[in-house]
């Protein structure tokens, strides 16, 4: 497939044997376009009349070029789009298909209003590169953004192979200081694009160039995603945006950023959320590329499964108008109230050591195939948090079991009022749902680095004055869920989770170049002065 720079791009092509003029789906992927995972998705969609292509990008793989991220993924997209209508095999017809990195070049593309291109299925994929993404809330996705740049720079088997854990995902490798040598220590060579990014730690210009653009988008769309994957509130940002403008379906079940989700598990049965994610992709494009009366137009626009009732709820907005915003307090004693503190509360403390972090249990993550033959595997999802609250590290605040079915629905922030003795630190918070047996089941998070605090989106960077209260406010994950009766809300407030996002070294030395480490002796604070609370969007009975 030829670019418009004279770069040869490699297309596989599926069909039924001898069709011409067919509709045709395409997508685009770093990740090695004859692995069988893209070769039967190929498959699938040739099985029922469509002309499927599956894309190497530039410089990967078949692909002629040299790889940088990001740069060339729309007009590369763009001139698939243009050669494919082109061909015999196609009708001109065009929809798009894609995970993660086959998302953002769907946006890429997207932003440029391809006339060929009639609907787009975006998915698993941020927003904001930066804020969302490589450094959420400000603090660096270490093992997302690490694996990534190794695979774009490398082979699959390097990451996902049974050798892993002996060659990458070890503590040796997680453990390196300073991380801008990272990709040296990892794959023997320099990467340009990752020392481009320590380059750029605001959400500065270089990041906001790629960010997706809603208001562009022309054609119907089909997003989907899980409450456990990092993108969630993304797709619900994007689906709130563009309304009714045209045909708009966002999906999120109960999954994180892989595609086959009846393997996903936790500590809890997810089995009523089970369906087939490539049937409901298959009506979108027979809607849309065939015209066929499927029923598609009579579905409801947000298609969202609430945890705890577990059962598929239909919505037609987002956020959710009739929810609530109602505060839930952390209190003195280790509670969590929604009736605010007093003046005299005694604040709480804990030691936050860089040299023995929090570690990652559970939550939202996308990195399980990549750290899949880690040496310890990162494992997403609404795992029982136990074992992390009972470390000296983690503050722990619990409502009274409830008199009542609690539904919340919608995205939820955490307003903390902390002080540091460090210049630079960071706060996480969780939220859990826990069991009369006593489970602490995770359903949501959410981070920020000190830094960052004064900024909206991470634009700016302000170190704290040692010991002086800072507010912080901290977006979590978007959640549906019903706390049952007899169930308890569990707030935890730590400072780090590691290696999911890399240690703040608590010095407020550059976070590229930084290898000192210091203990950082941080003070919740919980007053009427200071009531630190977390936000969520209740659903009135």
């Amino acid at each position: 497939m030829p670019t418009r720079d004279d770069i040869t791009l490699s297309a596989d092509v599926y069909l039924p044997l001898g069709a011409q003029g067919l509709p045709t789906i395409i997508q685009w992927t770093p990740y090695e376009s004859t692995r069988e995972r893209f070769v039967s998705w190929g498959v699938w969609f040739a099985k029922r009349g469509y002309a499927a292509v599956v894309v190497d990008t530039r410089g990967r793989y078949e692909s002629e070029g040299e790889f940088t991220a990001w740069i060339h993924d729309g007009p590369d997209a763009y001139d698939t789009v243009t050669w494919a209508a082109e061909q015999q095999w196609s009708n001109g017809r065009i929809g798009t298909w894609g995970r993660s990195y086959g998302g953002l070049v769907q946006w890429e593309l997207a932003h440029l209003q391809h006339p060929n291109v009639q609907c787009i299925a975006p998915q698993v994929i941020h927003d904001d590169y930066f804020w969302d993404g490589y450094w959420t809330g400000g603090a660096f996705q270490l093992a997302l953004t690490l694996g990534a740049a190794a695979l774009w720079s490398s082979a699959m088997a390097l990451i996902t192979g049974p050798s892993a854990r002996d060659i990458v995902l070890n503590d040796r490798i997680f453990g390196h200081l300073p991380l801008i040598e990272l990709d040296e220590v990892t794959i023997g060579r320099k990467v340009d694009y990752w020392r481009l990014w320590w380059e750029h730690q605001t959400n500065d210009e270089y990041w906001q160039q790629f960010r997706t653009r809603p208001a562009l988008v022309d054609v119907p769309i089909f997003q989907q995603g899980g409450w456990f994957d990092p993108y969630s509130g993304s797709h619900l940002r994007s689906f709130g945006a563009i309304g009714n403008r045209v045909p708009n379906r966002v999906m999120i079940g109960p999954w994180s950023h892989e595609e086959d989700v009846e393997n996903f598990t936790g500590d809890i049965d997810l089995s009523p959320a089970l369906t087939v994610i490539r049937d409901h992709e298959l009506a979108f494009y027979d809607r849309f590329l065939k015209d066929e009366a499927n029923g598609w137009d009579e579905r409801p626009p947000a298609d969202l499964f609430v945890l705890g009732v577990n059962e598929w709820r239909g919505e037609s907005e987002w956020p959710l108008a009739r929810a609530e915003s109602t505060p839930f307090h952390l209190r003195q004693g280790a509670a969590l109230s929604v009736s605010p503190p007093g003046t005299d509360e005694t604040a709480d403390r804990y030691d936050y050591d860089p040299a023995d972090p929090v570690p990652t249990v559970g939550g939202v993550n996308s990195v399980l195939t990549m750290t899949q033959g880690a040496e310890t595997p990162i494992r997403p999802g609404p795992i029982d948090q136990r074992v992390l609250e009972q470390r000296r590290d983690v503050l722990v605040y619990t409502s009274e079991p409830l008199d009542h079915d609690l539904e919340v629905i919608g995205p939820v922030e955490m307003v903390l009022y902390a002080a540091s003795s460090a210049l630079d630190t960071d706060f996480m918070v969780r939220l859990c749902d826990v069991y009369p047996d006593g489970r602490s089941i995770f359903l949501t998070e959410g981070i920020i680095r000190a830094r960052y605090r004064g900024s909206v989106e991470g634009e700016s960077v302000e170190l704290l004055e040692p010991g002086e209260v800072a507010e912080y406010r901290i977006r979590c994950y978007p959640m549906a869920n019903v706390f049952r009766k007899g169930h308890c809300l569990r707030v935890a407030v730590t400072s780090s989770s590691f290696p999911r996002f890399s240690r703040n070294l608590n010095t407020g030395e550059d976070i590229g170049t930084g290898t000192r480490m210091q203990v950082a002796h941080q003070t919740v604070l919980h007053t009427n002065a200071y009531p630190s609370r977390i936000v969520l969007p209740v659903v009135p009975s």
